[in-house]
């Protein structure tokens, strides 16, 4: 039996009842932009995986000249023009790259770090 409800007081909501047309729209939407959202997310790793590889592969080919400009590693993946500009300043906000002041980048040991985690390479310890 139901308790009687005041009229200032909210009755409790329904557990067995369905969500509205609206809450089912809204959270159809949500899911959307989550995946998509996590889509995004995905690229841009795999991206950074990528870029992080080619500086690694860059670096110990040549040990003089090894920096690479966002517009050579643009070329080189094949990606659209400020493609990569997004990834690489996020790359070096956490330190995974260094740049010069023409834009060009190197790796840096905490890239390589990162780079064999991605990769699921274990790293030697050093005593």
């Amino acid at each position: 039996m139901r308790k009687p409800v005041s009229p200032d007081v909210a009755p409790e909501p329904d557990p067995a009842a369905e969500p509205s047309p609206e809450a089912q729209e809204i959270a159809q939407q949500s899911a959307s932009e989550l995946a998509e959202i996590q889509s995004e997310l995905l690229a841009d790793e795999t991206l950074l995986l990528r870029i992080l590889g080619m500086l690694y592969l860059n670096k110990k080919r040549n040990i003089v000249g090894f920096a690479v400009s966002i517009i050579e590693v643009e070329k080189r993946m094949g990606l659209p023009r400020e493609g990569a500009t997004f990834v690489c300043e996020y790359m070096k906000y956490k330190r995974l790259v260094l740049a010069d002041d023409k834009s060009r980048f190197t790796i840096t040991v905490e890239g390589i770090d990162y780079l064999r985690q991605g990769l699921g390479v274990q790293k030697a310890t050093v005593e």
